[in-house]
């Protein structure tokens, strides 16, 4: 929400989310509907740090979103989201979904779902050495050992790098010999 974004410290507080639920109001047209909530947990409401680009792109997104409020009058409905469509409702996510498809695989990407740039980020960030704790925190799950659960494999080449310092150390700088593994005998004594 906007009410997140500081442009001075270069963060935006993530509180909120908008997601479809099933419309169980009597007689309802449709199906499901729109609603805007407060995320599920504290680990999940979070402040994430924005590189000086995104800064700036935020600050011309907000002079866009008070040009359209502007133009819109008495049509605009104001709820403080960031992505709205013309008439500042919140934008559905199933409809960002389908269009975000189209420039996926234009970018020789296949169908991707935008939740895949989410995956992408973090994998980005393991693989350049960030501490799995702070990408836990960054995507706001409730433990790292979820973020383990789903980028743990990524993480193989930091154990790898640490067994190696750690010899070193041991070893006065020497390379590690990779331990011989001799074939079990009959008794499975190996």
């Amino acid at each position: 929400m906007w009410n997140g974004f500081d442009p001075a410290a270069g963060t935006l507080r993530v509180t909120h989310v908008v997601k479809r639920i099933k419309n169980r109001a009597p007689g309802a047209e449709r199906k499901t509907r729109l609603v805007i909530s407060e995320l599920k947990t504290k680990k999940s409401r979070r402040t994430l740090c924005l590189t000086p680009e995104l800064v700036d792109a935020l600050r011309r997104h907000w002079a866009a979103h008070n040009a359209e409020r502007l133009q819109a009058g008495q049509g605009w409905t104001e709820h403080g989201l960031i992505f709205l469509t013309a008439s500042g409702n919140p934008s559905d996510p199933d409809t960002f979904s389908h269009l975000f498809s189209g420039p996926a695989r234009k970018a020789g990407l296949g169908h991707w779902h935008p939740h895949e740039l989410r995956h992408s980020g973090a994998s980005l960030m393991l693989a350049q050495g960030t501490p799995l704790h702070v990408v836990s925190e960054i995507l706001g799950h409730a433990s790292t050992s979820i973020t383990k659960d789903v980028y743990g494999h990524l993480v193989e080449g930091e154990k790898r790098a640490a067994t190696a310092a750690i010899s070193g150390a041991l070893l006065g700088g020497q390379r590690p010999v990779a331990p011989k593994v001799a074939p079990k005998d009959a008794e499975g004594t190996g």
